[in-house]
């Protein structure tokens, strides 16, 4: 569905920019598409989905049926080693279906490093992550996005444990060590988890 919500994306963009949609040569060059083929190919995968609408014989006869949503995606994400510039602001808008992960505000960032390749996170991926407020022990055993601020502020993706001393994040990957935090650490904010992982989209 990658190809597919790339090109949907592009659709929706360009009938907000221009106010009708684009034609298969325009939708062949803004998503990177060899062939008219291909670009139909996609078409009638997402028109069989329930997305859109093709009228034949129509230049530009593509009509969105299905909203999508925007979810932006903010900065990287190391799943390895920490990064520090992760707060670069939006890099982009991806589209989803909006029931695809669930209802409420969501965020998405790369992943970077692969300290949880075991459990199917690669570099490159995008997380979809809804942010948490409140008691985080009723994410036990979920992984979530952990922003650590010191010595100096980076965003990690772990499995998140919890113990009576404090707080775990855990890799899924050989070659790297759980991260513990006491709960006084966790209390003066030296840690914070903010959101707990709701999918991942892998690009080609």
């Amino acid at each position: 569905m990658d190809r597919e919500s790339k090109v949907l994306s592009f659709i929706e963009a360009y009938i907000a920019e221009h106010g009708y949609p684009p034609s298969l040569r325009e939708i062949c060059k803004g998503c990177g598409i060899s062939s008219k083929s291909s670009a139909r190919m996609v078409l009638r995968r997402l028109e069989e989905a329930g997305y859109l609408k093709v009228s034949p014989g129509e230049a530009r006869g593509i009509r969105l049926t299905k909203p999508f949503i925007g979810i932006p995606v903010v900065g990287r994400i190391p799943a390895g080693e920490p990064l520090m510039d992760y707060g670069d602001g939006v890099e982009e808008v991806i589209s989803v279906d909006p029931e695809f992960f669930g209802s409420g505000r969501l965020v998405a960032v790369r992943v970077r490093g692969d300290s949880m390749k075991n459990a199917g996170i690669l570099p490159g991926d995008i997380a979809i992550v809804k942010p948490i407020e409140g008691d985080v022990s009723v994410y036990n055993g979920r992984i979530v996005a952990a922003a650590v601020y010191e010595p100096e502020p980076y965003i990690t993706l772990k499995r998140l444990k919890i113990s009576k001393k404090g707080i775990i994040l855990v890799p899924e990957s050989e070659g790297y060590d759980p991260m513990f935090f006491s709960w006084e650490e966790l209390n003066q904010g030296r840690i914070r988890i903010i959101g707990v992982l709701k999918g991942i989209v892998r690009r080609e």
